[in-house]
């Protein structure tokens, strides 16, 4: 019978490795759990800031090191960004889209979760550690690319979001950490009660 080994640093670098899979999908399965569209927005925004992360990487030029674990640096494809261009970097990216967006909705409603916070904050520099010294799909330099896209593109979604919010009075929830509790919300018009369910 053989013995599994318990070995931490190997699923730390599986966990951190393929986090933003990991958060991509329990992301998309909240909202499906919590009959919401938030994570679908989430991930709509996403994919639009990877999609511009992949047309500026070819722009930018910056090839992957000649001693990359090509593998593991990209997943999906054989050719491409974070397989033979190296900037902004992918996993960055996604990342710090994914904590800037998240912070911001705590810093918006001052609802701040503490462990996530600071979760993230460790999956965002451990990810590029393991990136850049573990597996070489990158510079230092690629990272900060991918860094500043992320938040880049984690504020101007996250303003998209809460402007089409305002427009509806609070009436739709798509941001996280905000008053939505999923109950009724009620307003007087005309001396009447209207309430409607979120």
């Amino acid at each position: 019978m053989a013995i599994l080994n318990f070995n931490p640093m190997a699923y730390l670098k599986y966990f951190t490795l393929n986090s933003p899979m990991i958060i991509g999908a329990f992301i998309v399965l909240s909202s499906a759990f919590n009959q919401d569209i938030k994570g679908i927005l989430f991930m709509a925004g996403a994919a639009i800031i990877m999609f511009l992360g992949k047309f500026f990487s070819s722009s930018l030029g910056r090839k992957v090191p000649k001693n990359a674990d090509l593998a593991a640096c990209n997943m999906f494809s054989d050719s491409g960004w974070g397989y033979e261009y190296s900037a902004p970097a992918p996993n960055a990216l996604f990342l710090s889209f994914t904590a800037c967006y998240l912070i911001f909705g705590m810093a918006a409603h001052n609802n701040f979760n503490w462990v996530l916070l600071g979760s993230l904050l460790v999956i965002v520099i451990v990810n590029a550690f393991f990136r850049v010294k573990l597996l070489n799909c990158g510079m230092p330099i690629d990272i900060l690319f991918g860094w500043a896209f992320g938040i880049i593109g984690g504020v101007i979604w996250y303003g998209i979001m809460t402007a089409i919010e305002s427009k509806y009075d609070g009436a739709v929830s798509l941001t996280y950490f905000g008053d939505s509790d999923g109950g009724n919300k009620c307003k007087i018009t005309n001396k009447k009660f209207r309430c409607k369910k979120l």
